[in-house]
């Protein structure tokens, strides 16, 4: 008579044992690659929102829009050169609401959309339904009528999109907010910033720190005016060109005293 075997309770554990160890290898490895994935995804967005830049060009002579009051009208004014918004306006990595529609009172952190989807408000523009996770570097565009002390100065202003070094001149990236003005006097943050209330509002000395954020381990994602999409660490935001009279910065990850 054969006798059955089965498993030892030693085996068993055995088996349970190698188990786990095989998921604690391969767990961090899975993570790093969604997050890779995600990080490729918001280029590609980035890189349609750069075609889309380049139609909206071709069509008025190189020109770019003008600047105005409401932050997020870039969003409305490109909307004749892309067909689904909604698989564009975000990063994966953005996946929460704003609930908040004052700029005051907006606690949204680096995973926040800014804007409300269906209410009209300045940082979403004056039609509904604008808002997302890219923001606009509004000196590349042109100069609109705006009066605050920091977007006042029109030489500046990049205009067009015929103009020499345009691969190093950002327009959308990731953003805690739909507008920004950088300049290069503005300091690092001491911090990671995670809430959009680290961000300091009595501008200007804040503007570069709404795309200073780690979305992407260590870096953002953004796309020029080339039409090109690119990886930008973030320590790399002060080289940038953001307009006519910004002069580089040239600080290291080791500047970076939070970055790891």
């Amino acid at each position: 008579m054969n006798k059955q075997t089965g498993f030892t309770l030693i085996e068993l554990l055995v088996v349970i044992a190698i188990i786990a160890l095989l998921m604690a290898i391969l767990m961090p490895a899975l993570s790093r690659a969604r997050k890779q994935a995600k990080a490729i995804v918001c280029r590609s967005n980035l890189k349609q929102w750069g075609t889309a830049i380049a139609m909206y060009a071709a069509e008025y002579d190189t020109k770019m829009w003008r600047s105005e009051m409401y932050q997020g009208d870039w969003m409305a004014i490109l909307r004749p050169y892309y067909a689904d918004i909604d698989k564009i306006r975000c990063c994966p990595v953005a996946t929460k609401p704003s609930q908040d529609t004052v700029t005051v009172e907006y606690r949204g952190s680096v995973d926040t959309v800014w804007g409300v989807r269906g209410e009209a408000h300045e940082y979403g523009g004056r039609g509904k339904g604008y808002w997302g996770s890219y923001g606009n570097n509004a000196w590349s565009t042109n100069r609109g009528i705006r009066q605050d002390p920091v977007s006042r100065d029109p030489e500046k202003y990049w205009g067009s999109v015929a103009v020499k070094g345009a691969d190093d001149i950002p327009v959308l990236l990731d953003s805690t907010l739909s507008a920004a003005w950088p300049l290069h006097t503005e300091p690092i943050p001491p911090k990671p910033l995670r809430l959009f209330s680290d961000i300091p509002l009595d501008a200007p000395g804040c503007q570069i720190w709404r795309f200073c954020i780690d979305r992407h381990r260590g870096a953002i994602n953004g796309s020029f005016l080339d039409g090109s999409s690119q990886k930008i660490l973030l320590q790399d935001l002060w080289n940038l060109k953001w307009h006519r009279k910004f002069e580089p910065q040239y600080y290291t990850k080791a500047d970076f005293g939070w970055l790891k």
